[in-house]
């Protein structure tokens, strides 16, 4: 006891640390002041190597702090999207989305729910997150926090303007400045009427020497009324584009996922044991329970013990006891991007450098909303800023019209923000002419959804040679099949003995492959696998255009991206596909397992998929696989009937016909005529033997 209390005397009376800002002078500037005492809170403020005790003497010759109320949110305006910044913190509260351009025309933009406006940024950010646009200094926690928590000076207008319009190429600078006897930050936005790009630079100087920043994006940018869950919504999430081309997409889940568990808790010395080591370069850590889904708080790593695995944090967060989670608090991810932001489904907010990017930050936390039963991600994503560059921020919808034009603009590939999968080298050439093909059609029908019946027939009919090939192939393979399982059974059993019989497996191996080659059942699929492009083409255009959200059908199909409400939509779809399977040629069989299989296939089978995907696929999507089975019914009855076998009486007619000067044979023998061939030469070798 006598050591603890005596300890920060003696370091006050010999040791002074350099001049802080007092509670009084913390609170005018509208910054916390720090927790715990004096002796702990120098090291946990990391500080760049330049900045020693010489630097810190020189702050007092520094201007005084500056004294700033907190002010009324600057509203933005402009035809497409209105915002409004805080001076407390000099951050982003509200990104509300109107409409974008669309064939030279404002189309009018509304949120999931159908009602009021589109807001892009959550109205309720827990206080551990770091609001949108915020600045963070990666080296110091301690100064970010003072940043975020400060009421900057704003400069660029008037002291009682607090709304402005920007017209079609009008622009606005508005600057933030924040200035202390140790810290000192500017930060200014540059805006353009008619743009869905704003430009941000930012300086940060810490006892007069300068420090790196970023700036933040998100958390959880996207519509805030959309509650779409399942396989086709896309949940806020991290998408970062190098300058090598290459596209990185992390879900909220997968940033920093709890490592470790809690092993051990000392709440007097604040210290926690784990199971596994902390990485050496990792200076917060966030505690969580329930597997990562419920955040406890974040804290500060001011020592190391026991191989990493003894830490001392700077808080204990309430709840933090034995066998709860131990996550790092940022994922940095070291590489050269050319941009990085937060997106979910429709919309997007990244930041474009001009310069690569050399690394990112990603932070994640998992909250439980009010009157919500599962946890949202929060995710966000820290960009360097540079005072000498501008760096881009474009929020806005992915249109790929826009995401075009803007790509354009800054010289930057924006059209990566779209998801076209493993195969987006085969689809991404036919998505134009998609979406070139339903928006002409849905200009002339004045509905999207007959556009897409009209697509449809449209590529069924064009693609009905390909199937008809498709199906004469399997109807040749069904018609073989019976001789090909004779012959596999006949080889079986000689190659019991193969020295033996090696000639006759050598002709029944010859006969095989004239079968196969005749009617190789693979000649049927490969039509289908070209057909596979234009299909998976659709899939993603109707899953994630714009032009699908918030369009009616008809009756009660009112938004071709929700799923339909009374599942008529699946039930018709199902029933389709059934008869599709139905009239599909197939080899017949008296296995028993083949038969059950068969009957899997077609009865079971399309029952499982409409369950577990269709019941919950936008009605877009499921009304292009309902009128393509249809179309594909009616094709494949048409070509059933032209590939259908004569009757006895009808091929005898034919025979008495040619005999009599009628058309004659190619001279080309058929599968049947070498079956029979083949039989009879067996015969006779089994007749020598």
């Amino acid at each position: 006891m006598a050591v603890l209390m005596a300890w920060p005397l003696v370091m006050r009376r010999f040791f002074p640390s350099p001049p802080q800002p007092g509670i009084e002078e913390l609170a005018d500037e509208g910054t916390t002041p720090p927790q715990g005492p004096a002796p702990v809170e120098k090291p946990r403020a990391a500080q760049p190597p330049a900045q020693g005790p010489k630097a810190s003497t020189q702050a007092p010759a520094q201007p005084p702090a500056t004294q700033v109320a907190q002010r009324e949110p600057i509203t933005i305006r402009t035809d497409y999207w209105t915002a409004k910044l805080s001076n407390h913190g000099a951050v982003a509260t509200s990104w509300i989305l109107k409409s974008y351009p669309e064939n030279g025309e404002p189309r009018r933009i509304l949120p999931a729910n159908g009602d009021g406006d589109l807001e892009l940024i959550p109205s309720q950010i827990p206080e551990s997150l770091a609001p949108p646009l915020s600045l963070r200094l990666p080296w110091s926690p301690e100064l970010t926090r003072r940043l975020q928590e400060a009421n900057f000076e704003v400069h660029g207008l008037d002291p009682n303007e607090n709304e402005i319009y920007l017209g079609p190429g009008a622009q606005k600078e508005i600057t933030f400045v924040y200035s202390s006897p140790t810290l000192n930050g500017r930060k200014t936005f540059k805006f353009t009427g008619g743009a869905f790009v704003f430009d941000v630079r930012a300086e940060v100087e810490s006892n007069g020497n300068q420090q790196p920043v970023e700036i933040v994006i998100g958390p959880r940018i996207g519509d805030q009324s959309d509650r779409q869950t399942g396989s086709y919504a896309s949940p806020p999430q991290i998408v970062a584009y190098g300058i090598d081309g290459s596209r990185q997409q992390i879900p909220g889940a997968k940033i920093t996922p709890p490592f470790a568990t809690i092993t051990a808790v000392d709440h007097s010395s604040k210290q926690i044991d784990i199971d596994k080591p902390l990485a050496g370069d990792v200076s917060e850590v966030k505690i969580v329970a329930d597997k990562g889904a419920t955040l406890l708080g974040y804290a500060r790593v001011i020592g190391r013990e026991a191989g990493n695995q003894r830490l001392t944090l700077d808080v204990l967060p309430q709840g933090t006891v034995k066998g709860v989670g131990v996550a790092q608090g940022v994922d940095t991810l070291r590489h050269g991007y050319q941009w990085a932001g937060v997106v979910d489904h429709y919309f997007a907010m990244l930041a474009v450098s001009e310069m690569p990017i050399r690394e990112i930050a990603l932070t994640n936390v998992q909250l439980k909303p009010p009157g919500e039963e599962a946890p949202h991600d929060y995710p966000s994503v820290a960009v360097p800023l540079s005072a000498s560059s501008d760096t881009h921020v474009f929020v806005g919808p992915k249109d790929m019209g826009l995401l075009a034009e803007v790509s354009s603009q800054l010289g930057a590939n924006l059209g990566a923000l779209i998801d076209y999968g493993m195969f987006s080298m085969i689809v991404r050439p036919v998505i134009p002419a998609l979406a070139w093909a339903l928006k002409g059609l849905a200009r002339q029908f004045h509905n999207y959804g007959w556009a897409i019946v009209a697509v449809t027939i449209l590529i069924n009919l064009t693609l009905s040679p390909l199937r008809f090939y498709s199906s004469k192939k399997m109807k040749k393979a069904a018609k073989h099949q019976p001789r090909m399982k004779e012959l596999q059974d006949r080889m079986k059993k000689l190659k019991e003995n193969p020295k033996k019989y090696e000639r006759e497996l050598q002709e029944l191996q010859t006969e095989q492959l004239a079968l196969m080659k005749e009617a190789n059942p693979l000649g049927g699929c490969m039509p289908l696998l070209l057909q596979m492009p234009i299909f998976w083409a659709v899939y993603l255009y109707l899953s994630s255009s714009l032009d699908v959200r918030h369009a009616p059908w008809t009756l009660w199909i009112h938004d071709l991206s929700r799923p339909d409400p009374f599942k008529l939509l699946p039930i018709i779809m199902c029933v389709t596909m059934i008869a599709s399977t139905m009239l599909t040629p197939q080899p017949p069989s008296a296995d028993p397992s083949m038969k059950m299989q068969r009957i899997m296939m077609t009865w079971l089978m399309p029952i499982m998929l409409t369950y577990f995907f269709f019941f919950s696929a936008p009605s877009g999507l499921v009304l292009y696989w309902m009128v393509s089975n249809i179309v594909g019914v009616a094709i494949q009855l048409f070509i059933n009937r032209r590939t259908a076998e004569p009757t006895t009486e009808a091929a005898l007619a034919g025979a008495n016909d040619g005999s009599k000067g009628g058309p004659r044979s190619t001279g080309k023998p058929n599968g049947e005529v070498a079956g029979k061939k083949s039989r009879k030469r067996g015969q006779e070798r089994r007749a020598e033997v």
